[in-house]
């Protein structure tokens, strides 16, 4: 089944094997990739084909705006609901829009509206901009952890935060 969600500006989709082209060419911008823990550098379109090959989650999205490939928003299952980690990324050209809030306001709503109570992620210590679209979104920090970063060769340090369904729901109560 292919699950889509429209937003007022953007339209997120399954990331398919269509996508690969696009993500080799926006993540492995140094300037993305070095804020991420996961992807290898250099960042090669092998590995993009690899990645839309995994994605069998209805919850990895492709970020597009009019047809045009912009990122990618994913909640991941790790066994409980509390357990759910919001992961994502942007490409260069579409930062500083709003499009990243938009997005993964989105896919949290959908989270959420399937009865799931919490929601995790954290961001590279010196991610200002992912710093802000976390806050943004109503996640609270819970305190630093340290991750080894593959891009950079190195554990770094993470601020995790945490959202619940309750703090949630409270942003829109009037």
């Amino acid at each position: 089944m292919s699950k889509t969600i429209q937003t007022a500006r953007l339209k997120l989709r399954r990331v398919h094997a269509d996508d690969a082209a696009d993500i080799a060419r926006l993540i492995a911008k140094w300037d993305v990739i070095r804020w991420l823990t996961t992807p290898p550098w250099p960042y090669r379109v092998e590995d993009a084909v690899d990645f839309t090959a995994t994605m069998a989650s209805d919850t990895t999205m492709a970020i597009t705006h009019d047809g045009q490939f912009m990122g990618v928003v994913d909640i991941s299952q790790r066994g409980k609901a509390q357990d759910a980690e919001l992961g994502y990324w942007l490409g260069l050209p579409f930062h500083g829009n709003g499009y990243m809030t938009e997005a993964a306001n989105a896919l949290i709503s959908d989270h959420f509206a399937k009865g799931h109570t919490g929601l995790y992620s954290g961001y590279v210590v010196g991610n200002t901009a992912s710093c802000n679209v976390l806050t943004k979104l109503g996640f609270a920090e819970t305190g630093p952890r340290r991750a080894v970063s593959r891009p950079l060769a190195r554990e770094v340090d993470i601020n995790q935060m945490t959202l619940t369904a309750e703090r949630w729901r409270d942003r829109y109560a009037t």
